[in-house]
């Protein structure tokens, strides 16, 4: 995912641009690759980014299209149109198309032993995503076939060259180690619309669009000067949970400028090791600090963080996790730990519990039941339907001159995208690419996930939209990093 750095930190030139979920929640500490790719997703809630501060009037206008429409046409996702539709199949061609179908790859790294599960939903969102379609007449009359290519964590390069083999084009998928793809990727001339990028170098690769950007100089801090506003004690002292990683360390130093660029004071930044066993001697030090607010920007469960409160009585006026946290999984976790405080996810998509308000969420849901007994509905089901719908509406608008090329430049020519609704809108233009500056906040609750209107002060639609939102920082590359 191409994202920028914010809860459970993306980063982007330091591996600020990576949307790692973790689906079991842990006790203890995560493997290393897990906290790399994990702290590579947090930013800007879930980095999406766009040319534009805030929405154009005709972005708010599908916004607006998508939550009043209950029924899309066969073919169209929310207020996009066109996105699959009959045709001829003719015309064209390249590697992956053959008369009448074209295979798509999608990478994922759920076959790991670190985490098994990772990126399943990219998989899963293939397959639904590929019946939906195909039943509206596919891209102009082909069948899109999918090919799953489970590098788990360490066999990018291969699956790359797999795909170089027989795959049009790589869509809707993301790996946690991508950096050993891009030689590959690039050497046999494969393009795609990842759902997420994590290594500044894929990152930055060329033949390919990404519905998701971040820059390494700009800081999402929409959530942060949010929550500031509803409980202002917290400027007196932020406390951030970062990462010793070289090139991960930059992140927590990020949060940290972007904090004080607000005018606040940050109590402690905590460069915390790849495998913490007890979270008990760090969230002490919080405590004794004068820490008034807790950025966990590198957990991946909230059980360990919230024991340790508890535990020495740490009462933190909000804690804000990164997107890795949003799941049914942690809702779970809640119940069973009982008592916490206030807690936070941001995002720059429709969270799925505002489904019975957007048709969009609701149509998404659909398609995946449509396809699965056990659909998962978090940041990473999100992210696959986003590069899904930029790659099928881009391809179905190439006609009879379906090439890789055609589905490229079409794909980097939305001034506005929002795959239908699903995210607020960006610019696709590689050139154009920015961090987004339009926010909204989640907050925890042992029976589930609740858009807070009251925090995220909405502006557009169930966003806060605001140049203020961003905040300008230094990458704090290291040569390492």
């Amino acid at each position: 995912m191409t994202l920028a750095i914010s809860p459970i930190a993306p980063k982007r030139r330091l591996i600020l641009g990576g949307i790692l979920t973790t689906r079991r929640q842990r006790s203890t500490g995560v493997p290393l690759a897990t906290v790399a790719v994990l702290i590579g997703l947090a930013g800007a809630g879930c980095g999406r980014s766009g040319s534009a501060a805030s929405p154009n009037p005709s972005a708010s206008g599908s916004a607006k299209a998508s939550a009043t429409s209950s029924v899309a046409a066969a073919g169209s996702f929310g207020s996009a149109s066109k996105v699959c539709a009959p045709g001829p199949a003719t015309g064209g061609g390249g590697r992956g198309i053959n008369g009448k179908t074209i295979r798509i790859g999608v990478m994922g790294d759920p076959g790991n032993t670190f985490d098994p599960g990772l990126g399943q939903e990219f998989f899963d969102v293939a397959d639904a995503f590929a019946k939906w379609c195909n039943a509206a007449g596919g891209i102009n009359g082909r069948t899109v076939v999918i090919d799953k290519l489970d590098a788990k964590l360490f066999n990018v390069a291969a699956k790359v060259i797999d795909a170089c083999q027989s795959d049009f084009m790589l869509v809707g998928g993301g790996n946690g180690a991508d950096l050993a793809g891009v030689k590959p990727r690039l050497a046999c001339k494969l393009g795609q619309i990842p759902a997420y990028t994590v290594s500044p170098q894929a990152t930055a690769a060329g033949l390919q669009v990404t519905p998701v950007a971040l820059t390494p100089q700009k800081y999402p801090i929409g959530a942060f000067r949010l929550l500031a506003n509803a409980y202002p004690a917290s400027k007196a002292g932020l406390g951030i949970a970062g990462s010793n990683l070289a090139s991960l360390a930059p992140a927590g130093l990020q949060a940290k400028q972007a904090w004080e660029n607000l005018g606040y004071k940050v109590s402690a930044e905590q460069p915390r090791p790849a495998l913490v066993a007890n979270f008990r001697p760090w969230i002490e030090q919080f405590k004794t600090s004068g820490t008034k607010a807790d950025y966990e920007g590198t957990a991946t469960s909230i059980v360990p963080i919230f024991t340790a409160m508890n535990d020495v009585s740490f009462k933190p006026e909000f804690v804000v996790f990164g997107q890795p946290i949003y799941s049914a999984d942690t809702v779970k976790a809640a119940a069973s730990v009982g008592t916490f405080p206030p807690s936070y996810v941001y995002l720059s998509n429709l969270p799925w519990e505002l489904s019975d308000q957007y048709p969009v969420l609701a149509q998404a849901k659909s398609i995946m039941t449509a396809s699965s007994r056990n659909a998962k509905y978090d940041s990473f089901t999100a992210l696959g339907f986003n590069a899904w719908v930029l790659w099928a509406q881009s391809a179905t608008a190439c006609g009879n001159n379906l090439t890789q090329a055609c589905v490229l430049q079409k794909a980097g020519s939305y001034p506005a995208y929002d795959a239908g609704g699903l995210f607020a809108p960006v610019n696709t233009n590689p050139a154009a690419h920015d961090v987004s500056d339009c926010t909204l906040l989640l907050r925890l609750t042992s029976t589930g996930w609740v858009y807070d209107k009251a925090v995220t002060e909405p502006n557009h639609g169930a966003y806060n939209c605001d140049p203020r939102n961003l905040t300008a920082v230094k990458s704090f590359e290291t040569a390492g990093g």
